[in-house]
């Protein structure tokens, strides 16, 4: 099992955003990602590494 890094999906239609950090590389919709914004249902969403996180 490969455990992915977490990462950050972005709507830059509407701003909503979430970090996701899955367990494993079992990867299950609406747990560990999502296809469209929740918010306003932008399919285009924008993919990046998560930060670290603030101390």
């Amino acid at each position: 099992m490969i455990k992915p890094q977490p990462y950050e999906l972005i709507c830059k239609k509407c701003g909503w955003s979430k970090t996701f950090a899955p367990a494993s590389d079992v990867i299950q919709l609406g747990r560990d990602y999502v296809s469209a914004c929740p918010e306003c249902g932008n399919s285009e969403l924008q993919h990046k590494a998560a930060e670290p996180m603030k101390g």
